[in-house]
């Protein structure tokens, strides 16, 4: 069982470039001919026998009955990142699990109505993701030397579920790609943006990829409320460019009805601790030198981190 997707992704002839964003090119037009529409197959990841893991594929779905209030800030911030702490420590057996953040997604950014993006709890975008994306690279290690202890390796997984008890996922549900099947020289360094606080969003470095027809990608249909899919979004203990992260975007169902509730969902972004990193500043320049800075037009990116300058925030 698959249900046929078509996307964007970067063209072959923008391999090795820095990808401008809205906010970073000073020519819009620029953007719209860096990308090429492809259609591909997306398969059912229930149907792997084997199940698919963080370590094999890059995601795995795990079971959690819950029984909390998911759109109460308060709530998730102390009881559910307790719980998210651990199910990532015992699925992964890591040494200790840090840091906590998150956004909800609750409906079409373009769109109003009741298909539109709805207000959320804590002030994120809460639009679904629309295009292929990986959301972590090396640019993230600066940061992370706070809050990871004692210079050891991690891992930051992306927590991903349904806030709508009762209801499974039918609309836009995530389709995500077995890390394997990506050809490291396809990745793609990208200007990307933090949409966790709608009132200001910030600079990140992300990733997008060059379509190959070896890519294999897979959703997990019907996902329940007790159902939890965990995503590997950057993994230091990884030398191969490819088993870092996994690519991924939400994706429509030809088979959902248009009467189907529109989907509320929670991430939750936190880093597995494991083992000490005992060539840490030698790995992190090895790995930060792999990110391009030079934009196709030959001049030079200096977008990292910090907030964006002439970021406009929505209407309230």
């Amino acid at each position: 069982m698959s249900i046929p997707a078509k996307f964007h992704f970067i063209r072959p002839e923008f391999r090795g470039c820095r990808i401008p964003n809205q906010w970073s090119s000073e020519n819009m037009g620029e953007i719209g001919e860096i990308r090429s529409l492809h259609e591909f197959s997306v398969h059912n990841a229930r149907l792997l026998d084997p199940a698919p893991t963080l370590d094999s594929h890059g995601f795995q779905l795990v079971k959690d009955p819950l029984d909390l209030d998911l759109m109460d800030t308060e709530v998730v911030q102390s009881a559910f990142y307790a719980r998210c702490r651990e199910i990532l420590q015992r699925t992964t057996g890591c040494y200790t699990v840090v840091g906590g953040g998150h956004e909800y997604r609750t409906g079409f950014g373009n769109e109003t109505g009741p298909r539109g993006v709805k207000p959320t709890p804590n002030g994120s975008a809460g639009n679904y993701a629309t295009g292929i994306h990986a959301d972590m690279c090396a640019a993230v290690e600066r940061g992370m030397s706070r809050l990871v202890p004692d210079g050891r390796h991690f891992e930051s997984i992306n927590v991903w579920r349904s806030t709508k008890p009762g209801e499974t996922i039918q609309v836009m549900p995530l389709t995500v790609c077995d890390m394997r099947s990506v050809n490291p020289v396809d990745i793609v360094f990208v200007d990307g943006v933090n949409t966790g606080d709608v009132r200001q969003f910030k600079k990140v470095v992300s990733q997008n990829v060059i379509f190959n027809p070896n890519q294999r990608w897979y959703y997990f249909p019907d996902m329940t409320d007790d159902e939890v899919l965990l995503i590997r979004q950057y993994d230091t203990r990884q030398e191969e460019l490819n088993l870092r992260t996994v690519f991924h975007t939400a994706v429509n169902d030809p088979n959902v009805g248009a009467d189907a509730p529109m989907r509320s969902t929670i991430e939750v972004r936190m880093q597995c601790v494991y083992e000490v990193d005992e060539d840490r500043d030698a790995r992190v320049r090895r790995f930060t030198d792999e990110i391009s800075n030079t934009y196709p037009d030959g001049s030079q990116s200096d977008w990292w981190s910090g907030p964006i300058e002439n970021y406009v925030p929505p209407p309230t």
